[in-house]
């Protein structure tokens, strides 16, 4: 497994560039939770700096797209069937091909890990490029060390006996393919106006309590 150098980032400082302009920030440890959350235009992109928080913001950025809440990154294999356009609500299927199948993996696809004693919530990946003998993963909230070039790092693609598998040192359910994914465009800044409601987050505007108190302090206060 080729890895990236082993001087980790400073927490909330850049370790790379994914896809020309997506940043992934350091958590400095991946036992860190940071209850921090991050917006991009309103829109929330999860917690800082977890694995999820990188993969929904790079389908924001890149693909003006945006997935639903999860309890865990592993449970995007199964919970998550599609993805939706922020700017008209249009929805684009997920299809999940597990490693070691028959199609290969392709370039912009989302990468699923099971959880384990290394990651008890699974984690997620994206696949940005797809070269001879590997593929090339960014992600945030893993090794956080300085990326050798546009990604994290590289992890071995082998083909044996008709069946194509990424070799990771964690097990790995499998990527999950965007449909129509040539429909797709990274998001325009000018296009801010036109995010839809749903998707901007809002603070709750007050909490309402109910008071309880005894008779005998009501009559206290007389």
């Amino acid at each position: 497994m080729e890895r990236a150098t082993k001087d980790h980032v400073p927490l909330n400082e850049i370790e790379g560039i994914a896809s020309i302009n997506v940043p992934a920030y350091s958590n400095r440890n991946s036992s860190i939770f940071n209850i921090g959350r991050h917006f991009v235009h309103g829109v929330y992109t999860g917690y800082q700096w977890q694995c999820v928080e990188f993969a929904r913001r790079w389908l924001l950025i890149r693909k003006s797209c945006i997935f639903r809440d999860i309890p865990s990154a592993c449970n995007i294999w199964s919970d998550v069937p599609h993805i939706e356009r922020i700017t008209d609500g249009k929805q684009f299927s997920l299809r999940p091909i597990a490693n070691g199948s028959e199609e290969p993996p392709k370039k912009d696809s989302i990468l699923i890990y099971h959880r384990s004693l290394a990651m008890p919530f699974g984690h997620v990946a994206i696949i940005t490029d797809v070269v001879p003998g590997y593929v090339h993963i960014a992600e945030q909230n893993n090794l956080c060390n300085y990326w050798p070039g546009d990604y994290a790092r590289r992890e071995p693609l082998r083909f044996e006996n008709g069946l194509y598998y990424i070799d990771d040192q964690h097990k790995i359910y499998g990527w999950m393919e965007i449909q129509y994914n040539d429909q797709l465009h990274p998001f325009d800044e000018a296009d801010k106006d036109k995010i839809l409601r749903q998707y901007i987050y809002r603070e709750p505007i007050g909490l309402f309590r109910r008071v309880f108190c005894s008779k005998k302090n009501k009559d206290s206060d007389r």
